[in-house]
């Protein structure tokens, strides 16, 4: 079966998903799309990319802009201890809230993103945080509660400087995208080099 079949199958019904993303191995940006046309989140923009084993739990309270991108993390819509307390107390009580990503979000790897919160826009959540209050624009956050550590500006020319210290940099500006392929064996020899220079 071909990896379209299997996407077809994913799209019309969410029980393949496992096993399109297992025989398929779609990119970051297959998944997001194959996501969208499902329809699984309230919304998405455009240029999204999500990793395909990110924990992403209750989509439908979820609304993202454009040019987001997921690693993987977990996203909850919901709190589950909720069940703990109506059964310990006899209570029927629900605990759940929106998530929305506004638009040029970056969320790390292991990150974990909490209900009734708002990321953004030009927002970067770092590795391993815990975001269970909003975001502001332009903020870069990390920790445990994410805190705010700097500004996506800052981030940005400090990417610069750093940049034009390396010896591949004119591939980097030659690139149509992201990640191109046919680059990618040259780029990591030249990366090896630099960093380890003779032992190489």
């Amino acid at each position: 079966m071909g990896s379209g079949l299997w996407r077809a199958l994913a799209i019309r019904n969410a029980r393949y998903e496992g096993l399109y993303r297992k025989l398929v191995h779609p990119d970051g940006g297959e998944w997001a799309e194959m996501l969208r046309e499902r329809g699984d989140f309230h919304a998405m923009g455009d240029h999204c990319w999500l990793d395909p084993h990110a924990l992403i739990e209750d989509r439908a309270y979820i609304r993202m802009g454009n040019n987001v991108r997921i690693s993987n993390c977990a996203i909850f819509g919901h709190d589950g201890s909720v069940n703990m307390i109506n059964h310990a107390y006899g209570l029927k009580l629900d605990n759940v809230g929106k998530i929305e990503i506004r638009d040029n979000v970056y969320i790390g790897y292991g990150a974990i993103i909490l209900p009734n919160v708002t990321i953004g826009p030009n927002a970067i959540v770092s590795v391993g945080s815990v975001v269970s209050s909003d975001v502001a624009e332009g903020d870069v956050v990390a920790g445990v509660p994410a805190k705010r550590v700097g500004r996506v500006e800052m981030s940005v020319e400090m990417l610069k400087l750093k940049n034009q210290k390396y010896p591949w940099l004119s591939m980097i500006e030659r690139r149509a995208s992201g990640y191109e392929a046919q680059m990618e064996p040259e780029l990591v020899r030249m990366r090896v080099k630099h960093f380890f220079g003779s032992d190489a």
